[in-house]
């Protein structure tokens, strides 16, 4: 009991710079274990995106298949401030037109034919797109300077030129997931359609020239690092 009451004595008796030592401990300690946002970024995005084959062309082509898919290779990212990329690429699947069984085809897929879905003609492309993107590319996972990104896609639209210079793309706009410290920062992809490969082309160089005039088949298109980027919001 006269040992209990000692120990209570020494409480009172404590002095107050004493017991505010012992607060400011305890919250260094539990600041120690917050995490910091990460910094915002800004990176140049590149890789190569392959339409359905045989590719884009004014007439399209038909399938029996009532959906398609446009594939690209990973994502590199890079910069004076940015390394990294994504370890797989996208597959971007399309609804294809329904052909008319008998009479006048769409006029949004001149190589229609009874029985037949068709797909991939400029028409198609222009018109289904953003949604076809939006769709497939829901959520993002990426490394960016040794830190692994999930995002979730919220919105996507079609730019021409603007952002991408002389040349035509999407950007994808969401917010970032993980990791938890920059959780519901904005995550915005810029990709621009450059230089293009494919059959029968004419002058035709880049994916907007290739819009334009419509000659030929366009099979791949390359996300032009010069006008696409990665912008990540950050902590301040």
């Amino acid at each position: 009991m006269i040992r209990k009451l000692l120990v209570i004595a020494a409480a009172i008796a404590m002095p107050v710079s004493a017991v505010a030592a012992i607060g400011v401990t305890s919250g260094v300690a539990a600041a120690k274990g917050a995490v910091s946002p990460d910094p915002g970024v800004t990176c140049t995005a590149s890789a190569t995106v392959t339409f359905a084959s045989p590719g884009l062309s004014q007439a399209g082509a038909t399938t029996t298949a009532k959906t398609t898919a446009t594939t690209t290779t990973p994502t590199a990212f890079g910069g004076s401030k940015c390394t990294g990329g994504s370890s797989t690429g996208y597959t971007i699947t399309s609804k294809a037109t329904k052909c008319a069984k008998k009479g006048t085809q769409p006029a949004s897929n001149p190589a229609c034919a009874p029985g037949f879905y068709g797909y991939d003609s400029w028409a198609n492309f222009t018109s289904g797109g953003t949604t076809s993107i939006q769709k497939a590319l829901k959520k993002l996972s990426f490394t960016v300077n040794g830190i692994a990104y999930q995002t979730k896609t919220s919105t996507s639209s079609e730019v021409v030129n603007g952002v991408c210079g002389n040349e035509v793309g999407f950007q994808i706009n969401g917010a970032v997931t993980a990791p938890k410290q920059d959780k519901g920062q904005t995550a915005v992809l810029t990709a621009c359609l450059g230089h293009i490969t494919g059959t029968g082309l004419g002058s035709e160089t880049t994916f907007e020239d290739a819009v334009l005039g419509q000659q030929g088949t366009v099979t791949t298109a390359a996300i032009d690092p010069t006008y696409s980027t990665l912008v990540i919001a950050g902590g301040s």
